[in-house]
C-alpha cells in the first residue's frame, strides 16, 4: 500500500498524528476507514501521475516524495540540496525543491503522510494504487478542506463537552482553558511565542462564534434533564436488561 503526501495547516497535520496512541511520527501514515469520508475522496481523487509530470505541489506521490527526501525536485533530476533523509523537510527546503517563493504563510503549512486505497476504480475496472498516484489539483484541495473542517468539529465538540462536565461539578471554567486543553491533548504546538499562541486561540473563539456554539449559550435544564423513562433505566440492572432484550427477540 502507498502513501501520499498532502500539504494541509500545521495544526491540521499536528492533531492527525496527535489522535494517535502513540502519536504518529511524520514519517508514520495517517490511516482512514473504508466508512470515512477521506477514504472516499481518496478513491475518487487519485490518479496516476509520474514524477516526471508533476504538476503542483499541494499533494505528492510517495515517488515524488522520495525524491523530496533525497534533495531533489520531486520530478527527480539532480541533486539541488544535500539533506539526511531519514529527517523530515522543512517548508524552506520543500520550497528550494519545488521553486516556489516563500511567504509569510509558508511556516504555516506541513505535508501530512496518509496511507492510500488499495485500490481504486479507474471505470469498470479496479487497478492496484502504487508510489506513484496521487491526489488531483481539485480533489487534494477538497482533501484539505475537509481535514481542516474535521478539527474544527473535534475543537468545537471538546469545548462543549468539556464546559457541560465542568458546568456539572460547578466548576466555572472559561473557553480559553478549554481551546488549551484541546491543543495539549492533540499535542497541537501553539506556537513559539505570545502572539502564536494568542493568534491560535482567536481562531478557535472565531470559530465557535461561526458555528453559534458558544458554550455560554447551553441551556443547562434542557441539557442535563432526565426522563421518567430514563431514570427508570438507571435502576435496572444488568441481568434484567438482558432477560428483556431476550424476551422481545423470541416474541419477533
Amino acid at each position: 500500500m502507498a502513501n501520499i503526501y498532502l500539504k494541509v495547516p500545521t495544526y491540521v497535520a499536528q492533531f492527525y498524528r496527535g489522535r494517535v496512541a502513540p502519536q504518529l511520527t511524520e514519517f508514520q501514515p495517517v490511516e482512514f476507514s473504508q466508512f470515512q469520508q477521506e477514504y472516499v475522496m481518496m478513491q475518487a481523487g487519485l490518479a496516476f501521475v509520474s514524477e516526471q509530470n508533476c504538476e503542483h505541489h499541494i499533494c505528492f506521490s510517495e515517488r515524488m516524495w522520495k525524491n523530496i527526501l533525497a534533495g531533489k525536485s520531486p520530478c527527480g533530476g539532480k541533486t539541488i540540496i544535500n539533506r539526511d533523509p531519514t529527517e523530515w523537510p522543512s517548508m524552506d527546503e520543500i520550497c528550494t525543491l519545488t521553486g516556489v517563493k516563500r511567504n509569510n504563510r509558508t511556516d504555516g503549512f506541513d505535508y501530512l503522510c496518509i496511507k492510500t486505497p488499495r485500490q481504486i476504480a479507474i471505470g469498470p475496472q479496479q487497478h492496484q494504487v502504487t508510489s506513484s498516484f496521487t491526489m488531483l489539483f481539485q480533489p487534494a484541495n477538497e482533501m484539505v478542506r475537509q481535514l481542516r473542517y474535521e478539527f474544527i468539529r473535534i475543537l468545537l465538540w471538546w469545548i462543549t463537552e468539556e464546559m457541560m462536565a465542568c458546568n456539572r461539578r460547578g466548576i466555572q471554567r472559561d473557553v480559553i482553558t478549554c481551546i488549551d486543553h484541546f491543543y495539549y491533548h492533540y499535542n497541537v504546538c501553539l506556537g513559539t511565542n505570545k502572539t502564536d499562541r494568542d493568534s491560535m486561540r482567536r481562531m478557535a473563539i472565531r470559530w465557535l462564534e461561526e458555528a453559534k456554539m458558544l458554550p455560554t449559550n447551553i441551556d443547562e435544564k434542557d441539557a442535563y434533564f432526565i426522563s421518567e423513562v430514563e431514570e427508570n433505566d438507571t435502576k435496572t440492572d444488568i441481568d434484567t436488561l438482558i432477560k428483556s432484550v431476550k424476551l422481545s427477540a423470541n416474541k419477533s
